[in-house]
């Protein structure tokens, strides 16, 4: 049969799912050629992985139909989707972390009371798996020591060990590095070019351009569309999954940096149990080159606490020039208000007033404050 008269590896038809008042999938369509990288898109929360789901069993649709090879099927759970020659890489990888990768492969698909016949046969057909679609992985390394892209290889493995023709991949470069998922679109073209069909949920638009035939954009629990990739483009794309017209390229002038009014330098926070929170760290806040008074004014700005009297309140009193303000805050205690007032340009830093009890009069620099230690910092005279 040729390709242009096989049936479909997939079709969804009508799929409707909801959860509760949320509406995850509407009245979808899908159709997914044998033997082909398959992309769908789509903003965070469009419906991909619940028809995915759906597709593998973990959810059962209110309403659709799904045919596999152009037969009806109905997937229960997904040991039935398994049965059917569906497997699924999911987000967050399924593995027992302090088993090897043989013991991995086997588990749920043992071969038997007989493990040691069983384990034998698991090796011979790991390493027929690796040779034919170059995913090799050392059987007897456990799954925790591996970098998260051989992980991945696992699962992969998982799923053709059982048997599968479908392979679903849920975000599948969520959690690598730029060259590890280069050398995954490197193994899922070799899938491809092995008869296997691939369907890549993503909302990445460079991998859907670099390694998919055919992608479909989901947006609101809606099918809206279903390009070639090669005569599609990613403005396209952008806009059908948003729905509007997106800026890819934003023209920007070139920064204009102020003085700096603010400067950290090597900053360590440690909590009450003596833990690093913030290990040497340094920045500067640099004020916009438009807000010069308020530069001038933190240039000659000076704090300094009183305590006039035993057991009177202390007072936080900031002179500029001829200006003085004065405001009341208790010892040790946090005056945000304060610093919001003195600081308007950088409100979020948390400022607090230290004075020394023992003394009646005592000067103080102002005083970072993250969630759980202090640092002291300086603006420049």
């Amino acid at each position: 049969m040729s390709a242009a008269n096989q049936a479909p590896a997939i079709e969804l038809i009508g799929i409707d799912k909801k959860f509760g008042a949320v509406h995850a999938n509407k009245n979808i369509n899908l159709t997914v050629a044998k033997g082909s990288i398959h992309g769908i898109i789509g903003e965070n929360g469009a419906g991909k992985s619940t028809l995915m789901s759906i597709l593998y069993g973990f959810y059962q649709a209110d309403q659709g139909s799904i045919q596999i090879d152009g037969k009806p099927i109905t997937i229960k759970d997904s040991q039935a989707a398994i049965h059917s020659g569906i497997g699924m890489v999911h987000q967050h990888f399924m593995l027992v972390e302090n088993f090897s990768v043989l013991e991995n492969l086997m588990l749920g698909a043992e071969g038997g009371v007989l493990l040691g016949k069983g384990t034998d046969a698991a090796r011979a057909s790991l390493k027929k798996l690796e040779e034919d679609y170059e995913l090799e992985v050392d059987p007897d390394a456990i799954v925790e020591e591996l970098p998260v892209g051989l992980q991945q290889r696992v699962e992969i493995l998982k799923a053709l060990y059982r048997g599968a023709e479908i392979l679903i991949l849920d975000e599948p470069t969520g959690v690598l590095t730029p060259a590890e998922a280069d050398h995954l679109f490197k193994i899922l073209g070799v899938l491809r070019d092995q008869g296997k069909t691939v369907i890549l949920i993503t909302h990445k638009l460079r991998e859907i351009m670099a390694i998919t035939d055919t992608v479909s954009v989901m947006r609101r629990g809606e099918m809206v569309a279903t390009r070639k990739t090669a005569e599609t483009t990613v403005e396209e794309l952008a806009e059908l999954m948003v729905g509007r017209r997106v800026l890819l390229h934003v023209e920007k002038k070139p920064a204009n940096a102020g003085e700096i009014f603010l400067s950290v330098r090597n900053l360590t926070v440690k909590d009450s149990r003596g833990v690093v929170m913030v290990d040497n760290v340094s920045f500067d806040v640099r004020s916009p080159a438009r807000s010069s008074g308020l530069r001038a004014w933190l240039a000659t700005a000076r704090a300094s606490f009183s305590k006039r009297s035993p057991g009177s309140a202390s007072r936080l009193q900031v002179k500029s020039g001829s200006t003085v303000r004065t405001w009341p805050v208790s010892t040790r205690l946090s005056c945000v208000a304060s610093a919001s007032r003195i600081f308007p340009k950088i409100a979020t830093t948390w400022v607090s007033c230290c004075p020394s009890r023992r003394a009646r009069t005592r000067s103080s620099a102002i005083t970072a404050t993250s969630a759980t230690g202090r640092a002291g910092f300086s603006t420049p005279t």
